[in-house]
């Protein structure tokens, strides 16, 4: 429970002005005009019984029961005037800042939980600590108004008084009895939730493989499964809280009755009023309402504690404070202006030493990489599946994290590649293209200012120009859902065209020719020959293919994480290790 204390606290310091206006309204409008409200019932009641109700003092309650009530409405529509916007504002925080977290992860990092966890706990345990906010103020509104009827009434009788609190404290006592299940349930039921959101993206995301293999039916038996599941789960956690209210709600019907026989022996005896009856009865209901939130509260608090250790899950340690960072949204400031990607600055050569990753939880990854890259060079990387290539690539641009080595860029050691490694220092085109449902034009510039002779340029050296030309919309063609409508090598050439437009000092190419024709292949790496030469670029290429190492200036063998060869194309080829070597190429 401290972190939730303590993000409740943060939630608070977002707005202490709101909040504390706020808990004084529904204090004032709830406690303090309901205590007066109580004892103006109780004085009419007593005035009517005794026969001592004058005109004026009719016309004086009833002037007070009317502005009462308004002086109430007041003050709650004041409350939702400070209280409703603020409340989406904090979830938008929480929000934001969980996205910020996981977008300042390495970027080929796989998240910590499945997609499905993601998004149930981005749109649902976000709710919770501003839910229990909510809930306090009522809760303290109540409590306080309780504590005050306490005193009032025990003034009038104090054997009466224990009979009408005397429900409080067994629903304090369940409440602490049922505290553990209260958590199990709404866990199970994040958890079957989870497990359904993950199937769903699973089936749009892939609904291509699933229909080419006809799995259709297999897909939609598991999805009413864990449909049945999380109903399931559902009924069980919705049971266990109208179980919980039904327990609360009888527990003050019997003291009702109780309170009821005891004070109708009193009535008879002369010994209470009927406005002493009236003001009990007036607490009574209040009585019952704080008994409510005394449970929905607890409950807001151990689900909140079970939100935040999911949340924990998504964004690591030091959740409390990564999860209620409150800088700010830009809501009524303009956005900053900033550089987009890092400052160019002309390379000259790039020095990997001793660079180290390892994959947690095994032992796959690189060891001990080491070599250089000159300005205007062509460097191959090759190895058998699994060897490391992707793995290398990923940790020199700052996708992965190096557990250990250094790289420098023109003799200065990088801290962080992350930032090093973006344009127009470096562009990057993975093994997968990443594309998305917009116009090949949009694509390729994503968000970068190219004007139409360089996105012609790269249009050109990606080899794409006659694929363009055949198109009836050119560049202005919609591709669909991750280029659905392209063929593969045409997806892979858009990527090419994302990096070269970019006119990166460093081209990274992951094996982007592996779906293309050999006459497609031939041209583009003779065209990023020849641009290689124009703009003394340095490329770092994973591939296989011999018409490309045929260019490189260095070629790199790795071989279980390690580099096992290197030399140019000549050299391998002539070594003794030649015949693993053309064993290699494709």
């Amino acid at each position: 429970m401290r972190d939730v204390m303590i993000v409740l606290r943060r939630v608070f310091m977002y707005y202490p002005l709101n909040y504390s206006v706020v808990v004084l309204l529904r204090i004032g409008g709830y406690a303090g005009l309901g205590i007066l409200s109580g004892l103006l019932i109780q004085r009419f009641f007593n005035q009517v019984s005794g026969h001592t109700l004058t005109l004026n003092s009719l016309y004086g309650v009833t002037a007070l029961l009317i502005v009462v009530p308004l002086v109430q409405a007041v003050s709650y529509s004041i409350d939702l005037s400070l209280s409703y916007g603020w409340t989406e504002i904090i979830r938008a925080y929480y929000r934001r800042n969980i996205f910020r977290e996981i977008l300042r992860k390495p970027g080929a990092s796989p998240l910590s939980v499945d997609h499905g966890k993601l998004m149930n706990v981005i749109r649902t345990d976000t709710l919770n600590p501003e839910s229990v906010m909510w809930s306090i103020p009522y809760f303290l509104a109540y409590a306080i108004f309780s504590c005050c009827g306490l005193i009032i009434l025990s003034s009038i009788d104090w054997r009466v008084t224990v009979v009408l609190f005397t429900p409080l404290l067994l629903a304090v006592i369940i409440t602490n009895w049922f505290n553990k299940r209260i958590t199990v349930f709404y866990r199970e039921q994040q958890k079957t939730s989870d497990r359904v959101t993950g199937l769903l993206s699973d089936i749009f995301n892939y609904s291509q493989a699933i229909k080419v293999n006809h799995a259709e039916e297999s897909f939609l038996k598991r999805l009413q499964r864990f449909n049945e599941a999380r109903a399931a789960a559902n009924r069980r956690n919705d049971v266990f809280r109208t179980t919980l209210d039904s327990i609360y709600d009888n527990i003050v019907s019997l003291g009702t009755a109780f309170l009821l026989l005891l004070i109708s022996q009193k009535i008879r005896d002369g010994q209470f009023t009927i406005g002493n009856l009236t003001l009990y009865v007036y607490f009574l209901g209040y009585v019952s309402n704080l008994i409510r939130l005394l449970g929905t509260t607890w409950a807001g608090f151990r689900n909140t504690a079970v939100s935040l250790a999911r949340i924990q899950e998504v964004i690591g340690d030091n959740h409390v404070n990564k999860l209620t960072d409150s800088d700010t949204l830009y809501l009524k400031e303009d956005l900053p202006q900033e550089e987009a990607g890092a400052r160019r600055e002309r390379l000259e050569r790039i020095e990997v030493s001793g660079l180290a990753f390892v994959y947690p939880g095994s032992n796959q990854g690189i060891r001990d990489i080491t070599f250089t890259v000159p300005r205007g060079s062509f460097t191959v990387i090759s190895g058998k599946v699994g060897s490391g290539k992707t793995t290398l690539l990923r940790v020199i641009l700052g996708l992965l994290p190096r557990t250990s080595g250094d790289i420098y860029w023109n003799g200065r050691r990088v801290s962080d590649d992350s930032e090093c490694f973006v344009p127009p220092n470096a562009a990057y085109t993975p093994q997968i293209p990443h594309l998305f449902n917009d116009t090949i034009q949009s694509n390729i510039k994503l968000g970068q200012q190219a004007s139409d002779q360089e996105l012609a340029h790269a249009v050109h050296l990606s080899v794409l120009d006659d694929d363009i030309a055949s198109l009836e919309f050119g560049l202005d063609t919609v591709i669909g859902m991750k280029g659905v409508k392209l063929s593969g090598g045409q997806q892979q050439r858009v990527a090419a065209s994302r990096m070269f437009v970019r006119n990166a000092e460093l081209l990274v190419l992951d094996d982007i020719s592996s779906a293309l024709d050999r006459t497609t292949e031939t041209r583009m790496w003779e065209r990023l020959h020849q641009e290689r030469q124009r703009s003394e670029a340095a490329c770092l290429v994973v591939t296989q293919k011999r018409i490309a190492m045929q260019y490189a200036d260095q070629i790199i063998v790795m071989d279980n994480g390690q580099i096992k060869m290197k030399g140019t194309y000549k050299e391998l080829m002539n070594g003794e290790n030649s015949e693993e070597f053309s064993c290699l190429l494709s």
